[in-house]
């Protein structure tokens, strides 16, 4: 059997991860230990880079005298955040602002960060593919980065493309731009395909900027925030799925998730594959039926129902109009399904999503290990 992950981050997070691997790590005293090594092997001025770490950013504040000649940028495990020492900050032109940058700040910092050679890339999604093929995973599709569509050229002309690839490309490009890419990777490639075009609608409920219906429970007068305003976002989506695209928006909170719907439900069908709503953690119960009805695929990463039980509780409480983390819900309202891992927020080995699937401990969201091997082997495209 050959698995197929619906949702990484297999060229961005493959790059960002040949930094400091910060996943496993228990303490900030483990990421001081991390970062000094790192000190040690750079010369002054270079850039250290982390990614994946799991506490509160601002605990890292306790490093900022361990490497002042070092800008050193450490990223949260959910993406959508990072800490930056002094040296970092005065270097990407943010002396004497707060060390955490999140959401759209964290994304132009990015931008601005030393870009690896096509060479480096290439090794580091090399590595990650042997990691894929080892698992038994023969498929994803990647949410990839401007540099992703260059990447899997490279790739494929060299023969070392070891798994079939679909490109959800990033809205920050020209439509002009991404009709070249999909004329290069057209959707019937069996080996690189351009699926659609993702857009983010809102953040996180670890970072408290997933946009919902009612404000946080731990942080009452916010209720998160959407990535620009409705009118805008709605716009967005219009003239990508009026050019015949399909799109698949990030919609984490209630109120993303509503807007997506409310964004996807008059629009024309795409000329190829479907639309997708991403992640759809918070749910409220009239909207589940309407993915199904307007036939929008319900883009699910069961493992993340696992990673956010220590502390989804303190975010929402009771809350009994919204189902979290559907899964069931959206299966018995007709919603086609496509299960993926975002790795690498979440682990990528079959074993553990298709377990968080079917765990008996999720109640009426469970569903049967049949159902769940399906849409992790032939799901919607």
């Amino acid at each position: 059997m050959s698995y197929r992950d619906a949702h990484v981050h297999l060229a961005a997070g493959a790059v960002d991860l040949s930094g400091l691997d910060l996943r496993s790590v228990a303490s900030v005293e483990d990421v001081a230990l991390a970062v000094r090594g790192a000190t040690q092997a750079r010369e002054d001025g270079a850039l250290i880079r982390g990614w994946g770490f799991r506490g509160h950013l601002r605990e890292l504040d306790a490093l900022e005298g361990l490497a002042p000649r070092h800008p050193v940028v450490l990223a949260r495990a959910d993406g959508h955040a990072a800490w930056l020492n002094a040296a970092a900050r005065e270097a990407f032109g943010r002396a004497g602002a707060p060390p955490v940058v999140e959401e759209e700040a964290l994304e132009a910092l990015r931008a601005r960060l030393p870009a690896p050679s096509p060479a480096e890339r290439a090794a580091a999604v090399r590595a990650r593919m042997d990691e894929l093929v080892a698992l038994g995973v023969g498929a994803v599709d990647d949410m990839v980065d401007r540099d992703g569509p260059d990447l899997y050229a490279r790739l494929r002309d060299r023969g070392e493309l070891r798994i079939a690839v679909g490109l959800w490309l990033p809205a920050v490009l020209t439509e002009t731009d991404a009709r070249a890419i999909r004329r290069a990777f057209p959707p019937d490639d069996p080996r690189v395909a351009v699926r659609g075009i993702k857009i983010f609608l809102d953040g996180t409920l670890r970072s408290r900027t997933a946009a919902l219906h009612r404000p946080y429970a731990d942080d009452p007068g916010n209720d998160g925030r959407l990535r620009a305003p409705a009118p805008e976002l709605r716009g967005a989506i219009a003239q990508w799925a009026e050019g015949g695209w399909p799109v698949a928006l990030h919609a984490i909170g209630d109120r993303a998730v509503t807007l997506a719907l409310d964004a996807l439900e008059p629009l024309p069908a795409p000329r190829f594959g479907a639309h997708r709503i991403e992640h759809a953690q918070v749910v409220r119960r009239e909207d589940l039926p309407r993915f199904g009805a307007a036939g929008i695929v319900a883009s699910l990463q069961p493992g993340h129902w696992t990673d956010d039980q220590p502390w989804i509780g303190e975010r929402l409480r009771e809350r009994p109009e919204v189902i979290v983390h559907p899964l069931g819900s959206l299966a018995r309202a007709g919603a086609s399904i496509a299960i993926g891992s975002d790795w690498p927020v979440g682990s990528w080995d079959p074993r553990g999503v298709l377990a968080a699937a079917a765990d008996p401990s999720r109640g009426e969201e469970a569903v049967s290990a049949a159902d769940a091997s399906a849409w992790y082997t032939s799901g919607p495209r």
